[in-house]
């Protein structure tokens, strides 16, 4: 039996007078991959967020390896990393490459550990290209190595797939899976996509009327 490295119980958030869950469980096991789906503001990016610490909950408890991130939010990113699909986060006049060393040195690391990660996704192609000029795709496939930087024990993917072409994608599914058998990872993700994600997961998990079920 795989050990549980996410186990969120009792958990309420709410906006405002909109409820995003009630009263929610879950249990997500390490080494798995883990797809959330449901329908447009039905939680998805909340509850990557809760994980990671950026929100916190009304009530309720999430615990991470253990601790108890609901008392102290900094706790997450000990284990937890996060890829979201935004503009912002990097430096839109450094190039591809200048990005990943700045990064880097923050995280005392070299650009030569994570180059396993840029090959595969390759992203070598685009290191002269400032950032700022970067297709939607490229920006995708350097948040995707840039949540590996810190070498995190749980990799947190909101909707990164939704407007890349296949060849992206396929990329994108291929290192989720290397990052779960060759390095050990969790990866838990949001997709629409069910017909291409079933075979990638361990887990389906749809979030409907305010809680998780499980589908897969």
């Amino acid at each position: 039996m795989k050990n549980k490295c996410i186990i969120v119980s009792s958990l309420s958030k709410n906006f405002g007078k909109l409820t995003v869950f009630s009263n929610a469980e879950i249990t997500i096991e390490e080494n798995t991959i883990t797809a959330l789906t449901g329908k447009n503001s039905s939680g998805k990016t909340t509850f990557l967020k809760l994980i990671s610490g950026f929100l916190l909950p009304d009530n309720g408890k999430i615990f991470i390896y253990g601790q108890d991130i609901t008392t102290n939010r900094s706790l997450s990113k000990k284990f937890v990393s996060f890829a979201m699909n935004t503009e912002y986060g990097f430096y839109p006049q450094l190039t591809l490459k200048e990005n990943l060393i700045f990064f880097c040195k923050v995280y005392s690391k070299s650009i030569d550990e994570i180059y396993p990660f840029i090959d595969k996704l390759n992203l070598q192609n685009f290191f002269n290209i400032p950032f700022s000029l970067l297709s939607s795709g490229i920006k995708t496939r350097l948040w995707i190595v840039y949540s590996l930087i810190k070498n995190p024990k749980i990799i947190l993917i909101d909707e990164l797939t939704k407007s890349v072409d296949f060849e992206t994608k396929q990329m994108i599914y291929e290192l989720i899976k290397e990052l779960k058998t060759k390095y050990g990872l969790t990866i838990l993700f949001v997709s629409h996509d069910l017909t291409e994600i079933n075979s990638l997961c361990d887990h389906l998990i749809k979030i409907e009327n305010h809680k998780f079920v499980e589908i897969k």
